[in-house]
């Protein structure tokens, strides 16, 4: 049980380290070090996508659920501070030289490429979590409603849960 603890710490703090651009980018991070080590590509999908039903920061309850899944309630402790700490620690610290530097023209490019890279790992780890729930396959009405939903949620800005509700609804009815 230590064993997979340090393990689970490590490949957490490893994701904490790496997730620039937000918690929502460190999914597919997240997703390579559990599947299949401590959960399946299939569980994983499903976390994800029940994951934004509820309140709170999207990646603590991934690396928490992931955690529980790997070695009960010491895994979620563990993976929850091991996500988190290398971010909070790297947001003090840089805190202090952003407010001195944020006007600076490399510094804003930069962050720019950062918020492109996120952009980038969400599309990527959003194709997989479709692969994973189409079983691998090619699937039409799939397609269909992950499109559709998106611009739902992109044009009509409609929030979370209702786009969450409507995608239960429509998905109770074609899928």
């Amino acid at each position: 049980m230590i064993g997979t603890l340090l393990e689970l710490f490590w490949s957490c703090t490893k994701i904490g380290l790496l997730a620039f651009g937000g918690g929502n980018a460190a999914i597919p991070l997240l997703e390579s070090e559990a599947v299949p080590r401590w959960i399946s590509e299939q569980e994983f999908g499903e976390l994800v996508g029940i994951n934004f039903a509820f309140p709170g920061i999207s990646i603590l309850k991934l690396a928490g659920m992931v955690g529980l899944r790997a070695a009960g309630t010491p895994g979620l402790l563990v993976a929850i501070i091991g996500i988190a700490m290398p971010g909070l620690v790297l947001t003090i610290a840089a805190y202090s030289l952003l407010i001195q530097y944020r006007d600076h023209g490399l510094v804003r490019r930069g962050l720019l490429a950062m918020q492109y890279a996120a952009a980038a790992l969400l599309a990527s780890s959003a194709l997989r979590i479709m692969h994973s729930a189409s079983g691998g396959q090619f699937h039409v009405a799939g397609v269909a409603l992950v499109l559709g939903l998106f611009l739902v949620a992109y044009v009509m800005q409609l929030g979370v849960v209702l786009v969450l509700i409507l995608a239960t609804a429509i998905g109770l009815l074609i899928l």
